[in-house]
C-alpha cells in the first residue's frame, strides 16, 4: 500500500476553500474595529482606516464568499453521498454519540466516513451564519430602516458572526494536529492523501475502500483490501 493515495479535495473543493478563506478572513478583519473600536483600533489602523476596512468588508468579502458559496453547493450535490456537507438523522445521532465519547459517558465511537459527524454540524453551522450575516449585512447597508430594526439586524449579524467563527476556531485546531496534517497538506497541494491514513481514519469513507473506484491510486492489491477496523 505504500505510496497509493486517494483524491480527498477535487479542484472545486480547493478553489472553493481558499475563496472561502479570504473571504472570512477579510470580513473579520474588517468587522473587528466595528464590533469593538477601542478594542480592535489596532488593527483598523493597520488597514489604513475606515475606507480601505469599509472596501474589504463591502466587497472583497462579497465577491470572494459570493463566489464560493455556489461553489459548495455545486460540489456537494454532484458528490452527495460520502461528501455531501448537510447531516443526515443518523449523522445527528453519531455526532450524539462522539460527544458522549468525548466526555467519557459512552465507549461506543462510530465509523467516521469521508466527513466526520461533528465537522458536518460545524460545516452547517458555519453555512447559515454566512447566509445570516449576509443578509443582516445587505439590511444595514442599503435598506433605509429605523434604529430598531437596525438594532435587530446587529443583533442577527453578530449571532451569524458566532455562527461562523466558533466553529472555524475548532476547524482551524483540527486542521494543525498533527493527525490531520495529511488533510491540510492536501488541501495547500493536489488534494490527495495517502491511502493508508484515509482507511485509518476515515474507514467508513467509501472511495478509499472501493475495489475500483478510479480516485483511488496504486496497484490493483492494495485497492483489494477490506475496510480497515475503525478508530477506538
Amino acid at each position: 500500500m505504500r505510496g497509493e493515495r486517494v483524491l480527498r479535495w477535487n479542484r472545486t473543493a480547493r478553489i472553493a476553500h481558499w475563496l472561502m478563506v479570504i473571504g472570512v478572513t477579510a470580513g473579520f478583519v474588517s468587522g473587528l474595529p466595528v464590533l469593538d473600536g477601542r478594542l480592535f483600533k489596532p488593527i483598523d489602523d493597520l488597514l489604513g482606516g475606515e475606507a480601505v476596512r469599509e472596501f474589504l468588508h463591502y466587497y472583497v468579502t462579497t465577491v470572494f464568499l459570493g463566489a464560493a458559496i455556489p461553489l459548495v453547493f455545486v460540489r456537494g450535490i454532484a458528490a452527495r453521498g460520502d461528501e455531501w456537507w448537510w447531516p443526515s438523522w443518523d449523522e445527528v445521532k453519531q455526532a450524539v454519540r462522539v460527544a458522549l465519547h468525548w466526555f467519557g459517558l459512552s465507549r461506543e465511537y462510530p465509523v467516521i466516513g469521508f466527513h466526520h459527524p461533528m465537522e458536518k454540524l460545524f460545516l452547517m453551522s458555519v453555512h447559515f451564519g454566512l447566509v445570516l450575516l449576509g443578509l443582516s449585512g445587505v439590511l444595514m447597508v442599503f435598506a433605509d430602516l429605523g434604529p430598531t430594526y437596525k438594532f435587530v439586524l446587529l443583533m442577527l449579524h453578530d449571532i451569524g458572526f458566532l455562527m461562523v467563527s466558533v466553529p472555524l476556531a475548532g476547524h482551524f485546531l483540527l486542521a494543525v494536529n498533527p493527525v490531520n496534517w495529511q488533510a491540510l497538506r492536501a488541501i495547500f497541494t493536489d488534494g490527495k492523501v495517502d491511502l493508508s491514513w484515509a482507511r485509518h481514519h476515515h474507514p467508513g469513507w467509501k472511495a478509499a475502500n472501493a475495489s475500483a473506484d478510479p480516485r483511488v491510486g496504486g496497484s490493483e492489491r492494495g485497492r483489494e483490501r477490506g475496510p480497515a477496523r475503525r478508530d477506538a
